[in-house]
């Protein structure tokens, strides 16, 4: 099979993915090395969350010319999502000890239970479209996405605090 330009270019997107979780130590789950409080955690909490966020926006890019890539990103997602409610532990939000910024609003810790269930929602959802990129069948995956982005703004409305400087 030739190497046409798309091809390359899905190639290429692939590799610096890699590369970019590579570098910021992402891929695998929740490490022994993972910071327990503090701003070092809301930092690596931070990136974590950054990691899906740029799979997610792989996939929207996604045209089904490398499973390999859906993949990847799904497992990244899915890999997130099952760390969410370890990534909260308490005193990491706004006020807590040693914490100089943070989106996270105080009312996770207030209604833990509802964020327990929006981070099930999310975690759900992920399963859904680590199953669905494994198809490599971009309308199921792009279904998925839905799912996912639904779950992830479910939680940004309710326990996300506006960008800070």
């Amino acid at each position: 099979m030739a190497m046409t330009r798309e091809r390359f270019h899905w190639i290429l997107v692939g590799l610096i993915i890699g590369i970019a979780f590579a570098m910021l130590g992402i891929g695998s789950s929740h490490s022994a090395d993972t910071p327990k409080s503090g701003q070092d955690l809301v930092d690596y909490r931070e990136k974590r969350l950054k990691a899906a966020s740029d799979a997610m926006q792989a996939l929207q890019q996604y045209d089904g010319s490398d499973a390999a890539i859906a993949t990847a990103a799904a497992k990244t997602i899915d890999d997130v999502a099952g760390e969410i409610v370890g990534l909260f532990p308490e005193g990491t939000g706004p006020g807590g000890a040693g914490i100089e910024k943070t989106r996270a609003k105080a009312e996770i810790w207030s209604d833990w239970a509802g964020f327990e269930a929006r981070a099930k929602a999310f975690d759900d959802a992920a399963a859904l479209l680590t199953a669905a990129a494994a198809t490599n069948d971009v309308g199921q995956i792009k279904a998925a996405m839905g799912e996912v982005g639904g779950a992830c703004k479910a939680c940004h409305e309710s326990y996300r605090g506006p960008k800070q400087d």
